[in-house]
């Protein structure tokens, strides 16, 4: 923050726009960037950075906020998940791949049966070398 020292000994703030601390808490609970919260509040996100490091009440409105959003949609995935009278499956899985370590698998069955044959011509391959002008002895 700039700060500007008075003859009196006084510490005042100087080009500092107030921020709206509700609104603030608001914006962040709706699980916006902080960029986006600038924007929102008409400040840079230079603003924001500076204003989390030095003013503490600015940086624990912007955190509660966000856990706030943060508690809220966990809160309902959770309900969605477990709501026995409309089960939501997709939230279900969601949640245990999050929270349980669920992961997707594909099984692949890697034994083959049977002969496998392989015919090269070796002789030709290098001529095809020779005839597209590539030295085969430098490979």
């Amino acid at each position: 923050m700039r700060l500007i020292h008075c003859l009196t000994g006084v510490i005042k703030l100087a080009n500092t726009k107030v921020i709206d601390y509700e609104k603030l808490y608001n914006l962040a609970k709706m699980g916006l960037s902080e960029e986006q919260i600038a924007t929102s509040l008409g400040i840079s996100v230079s603003t924001i950075s500076r204003r989390k490091r030095d003013d503490a009440t600015f940086a624990d409105t912007l955190k509660a906020g966000k856990q706030e959003g943060i508690t809220a949609v966990t809160n309902q995935l959770f309900n969605s998940a477990t709501d026995a009278a409309k089960p939501n499956t997709s939230a279900a899985i969601f949640f245990l791949k999050n929270r349980a370590g669920w992961r997707d698998k594909t099984e692949v069955d890697a034994n083959v049966s049977g002969d496998v044959t392989v015919n090269h011509d070796v002789d030709a391959a290098l001529q095809a070398l020779k005839d597209a002008g590539v030295d085969a002895s430098k490979l």
